[in-house]
């Protein structure tokens, strides 16, 4: 059997016993050529710059990466405040598990609270508005003149760009609604700000 199978196996490879017939040109034949796909790709570019297509492109993809940047997506769920709502907000933190240096000694424990205003004072407050609403953008400018400019605003929908030309002012977006979710902001507008050692929540009417 061993024998029988390297008898075959000297058969196919041995250049002797390989004998290819040439059965001459069946038919018609073709030079095979590959086109370089870099020139491919620079002959559809000068051919799209000449007719305007990458002009159009390129203006077009300007165009939707400003709106994007300048209407950010609206957080879902907020409507204008009907009435006036306040409650406070613990902001107090905790982790699950222990955290240690870089020698191995733990300084936290785990399921332990800590409140970030037990080191750092919040100095701003927090003003959410629905960017769309004239009344709430003036209300907003005049609280943030008010506070002697201790104030961010935020939207949670509106042209951001926009009011920033137009009004002068720094502003910000919640994005992902963060953190209005987080405050269980329901309306606006909105005001976060520091109270003792919570955040004093307030939805106002306007």
């Amino acid at each position: 059997m061993k024998k029988t199978l390297l008898a075959l196996l000297l058969l196919l490879f041995s250049s002797k016993a390989v004998v290819a017939k040439d059965y001459g040109i069946q038919g018609s034949t073709y030079q095979i050529t590959e086109k370089d796909f870099l020139k491919d790709i620079q002959e559809k570019l000068q051919a799209a710059q000449k007719d305007g297509k990458l002009a159009k492109f390129q203006n077009d993809m300007k165009t939707q990466m400003v709106a994007s940047v300048n209407s950010p997506k609206e957080v879902g769920g907020i409507t204008k405040a009907a009435g006036n709502r306040e409650w406070l907000f613990d902001p107090s933190v905790s982790k699950p598990t222990d955290l240690a240096d870089q020698t191995g000694k733990v300084f936290y424990r785990a399921g332990t609270k800590v409140n970030p205003l037990d080191y750092l004072s919040m100095t701003q407050a927090l003003i959410f508005i629905d960017g769309d609403d004239e009344t709430q953008v003036k209300w907003a400018l005049k609280q943030h003149k008010q506070r002697k400019s201790k104030a961010k605003i935020i939207l949670i929908r509106g042209k951001i760009i926009d009011l920033m030309r137009t009004r002068k002012v720094r502003l910000y977006f919640d994005q992902g609604g963060n953190l209005t979710n987080k405050f269980g902001i329901k309306a606006v507008p909105a005001v976060v700000e520091q109270e003792g050692k919570m955040l004093k929540v307030r939805e106002v009417a306007l």
